[in-house]
C-alpha cells in the first residue's frame, strides 16, 4: 500500500468500515473484514484505533460532519413554508449522496441503543445522538423560519422535526431496496406537504 500519513490512514479504514457495515451488516463488520476491505495489516488498524468502538463514533462524528455541510446551504431568511421544504429536499440528497454512510449510521444507532451505558452512560441517545444527526438541524431552521413568519404552529416544531426524520428513516430503506430515486423524491415532495398542513394553524400561514 502507497505510504499514507496517520490521519488518511484512519480515513481509509473508516471509509472501509462504512462499505462493510452498510453492505454486510455491522455483525459482519469485524476488525478483519475492515482492514481486508481498507487493504492495510489488522495491525495498522489496532494501532490507529483503541478498539472498535471508537471505530463506530468516528463513523457517527462523520455522520454529523456531512449533514452540518448539508444545511450550511439552507436559505436562512426564507419564509416557514419555503423553509420547510428546502429542510426535506437537503435532507433527502444528504441521504441520496450519501446513502452508504446513512445506511451505516442506521445500524449504528441500533448498537448505540444496544449499548446504551457504554456509549453515553446515564443519557438518552436520541439527545447525544441521533438529535445532532438531523433533529438539531431541523428544529432550529423551522423554529427561525416561524418566528420570522410570526407563525405559532399547530404541532410544535420539534414533534414536526422528529415526524420529518422518522419518515426520511422509511426511505432509507426504500431507496436502499429500489434505488428509485425518482420515486423517493415524490415521496419527499409528499412529505413536505403534510409537513405544512401539520404545521398550519387554523387561520393558515401567514
Amino acid at each position: 500500500m502507497t505510504y499514507l500519513s496517520a490521519d488518511e490512514r484512519r480515513r481509509v479504514i473508516v471509509d472501509a468500515a462504512v462499505r462493510v457495515i452498510a453492505t454486510e451488516g455491522l455483525a459482519r463488520a469485524t476488525t478483519r473484514r475492515i482492514a481486508e476491505q481498507a487493504g492495510v495489516p489488522l495491525g495498522t488498524l489496532h494501532y490507529c484505533f483503541r478498539n472498535k468502538d471508537e471505530l463506530n463514533l468516528l463513523i457517527l462524528g462523520r455522520g454529523r460532519a456531512t449533514m452540518l455541510a448539508a444545511f450550511e446551504e439552507l436559505d436562512r431568511g426564507a419564509g416557514f413554508e419555503v423553509t420547510v421544504r428546502e429542510v426535506v429536499a437537503t435532507y433527502w440528497r444528504w441521504i441520496r449522496d450519501h446513502h452508504g454512510l446513512h445506511l451505516a449510521l442506521m445500524e449504528l444507532l441500533m448498537w448505540a441503543i444496544r449499548n446504551k451505558e457504554a456509549v453515553v452512560p446515564g443519557r438518552d441517545v436520541w439527545a447525544e445522538i441521533n438529535a445532532p444527526l438531523g433533529g438539531d438541524l431541523i428544529d432550529s431552521a423551522l423554529t427561525a423560519a416561524a418566528e420570522r413568519d410570526g407563525l405559532r404552529t399547530a404541532v410544535p416544531v420539534p414533534e414536526l422535526a422528529r415526524f420529518l426524520i422518522h419518515r426520511m428513516d422509511g426511505l432509507v430503506f426504500e431507496f436502499a431496496e429500489t434505488s428509485d430515486e425518482a420515486s423517493c423524491e415524490r415521496q419527499t415532495l409528499l412529505l413536505a406537504d403534510a409537513l405544512v398542513l401539520l404545521a398550519l394553524p387554523r387561520q393558515g400561514l401567514r
